[in-house]
């Protein structure tokens, strides 16, 4: 068992996501940060389906009932247990000895992973957290949650991978729908700067600075994903992220490739962010780095 003593302002349990129940109204939640998670994981020998827990402010501290190899991955994250310990690499910790998560101010989401993984029911294919559904609940202090069988030991601490560049550039798509936008608003969309607004959350990062306009004309509802840049009426941009709606009716000017979503997530309210066009070939490219990079984190010492 993991016991909470400390919970932040808000944590989650999640995993990759909740997949295949989108026309039933169900997004598929997970991490906002996916490759955070996937790196804490990996760095503790867990498979890439493995739990963790998304921490939302500190302070985040916890015991573990036996002996565990840990790790902790987001923007500026370090772990604690009698000396501060860097975040990105893993760390072996005895059976009742205090654990603290540090988060940073520029933090919007830590992830943590246990050895053997948070082994909370499954609901609908998955233990991710989806709040408005009532799927899971928002973890409190006092909270114990079971983990699975662990297949790391102390041999296994000291594992480290190379922290995600969080910087405010990220790499798009365009379209769907940059045919309802005139040319040169589209060209405008990839050389502006924009502003993050506060009212982001997991639904969605909201973008304020530079007005974008669609054309006139109404647009049938669709299915999105995440990464999609839906422009409302008012033409401010809305990236969608792990708690996005199933369909929308704005036009969606671009796509955030799925490696840079954790980038856009992890921005925190004033900062500025930008988009630079890529192709098919080049997100895959990306994608491609990045799980060379969790290969990486798995075998490391």
């Amino acid at each position: 068992m993991i016991r909470i003593s400390e919970s932040g302002a808000r944590s989650t349990v999640q995993d990759r996501g909740r997949f295949g129940h989108l026309r039933s109204g169900v997004p598929p939640a997970g991490a906002a940060d996916p490759f955070a998670l996937a790196a804490a994981n990996a760095l503790v020998g867990n498979d890439a389906d493995a739990a963790g827990i998304e921490i939302i402010g500190p302070p985040f501290r916890f015991t573990c009932d036996d002996s565990r190899v840990v790790a902790v991955a987001g923007r500026d994250v370090s772990l604690a247990t009698r000396t501060r310990l860097p975040g990105w690499s893993s760390v072996f910790v005895r059976a009742g000895q205090i654990v603290t998560v540090h988060s940073g101010e520029r933090t919007r989401f830590a992830y943590l992973a246990v050895s053997g993984g948070i082994a909370t029911p499954v609901l609908l294919g998955s233990r991710a957290t989806y709040l408005p559904a009532g799927l899971g609940a928002a973890l409190r202090a006092g909270d114990t949650l079971p983990l699975g069988d662990s297949g790391s030991g102390a041999e296994d601490a000291g594992r480290h991978t190379e922290p995600a560049a969080y910087e405010g550039q990220v790499r798009a798509m365009a379209g769907p729908h940059d045919h309802r936008f005139e040319p040169d608003v589209v060209a405008q969309f990839f050389d502006a700067t924009f502003v993050i607004d506060a009212a982001s959350d997991r639904q969605g990062i909201r973008l304020g600075g530079v007005p974008i306009a669609p054309r006139a004309g109404e647009l049938q509802s669709c299915g999105i994903i995440a990464g999609a840049v839906q422009v409302p009426r008012g033409g401010a941009p809305i990236v969608l992220l792990a708690d996005h709606q199933t369909t929308g009716g704005y036009p969606v000017i671009a796509t955030v490739i799925a490696a840079d979503l954790g980038k856009v997530a992890q921005r925190v309210p004033g900062e500025s962010l930008r988009f630079y066009r890529v192709e098919r070939d080049e997100a895959l490219d990306a994608l491609r780095a990045e799980r060379r990079a969790l290969d990486g984190a798995r075998i490391s010492a």
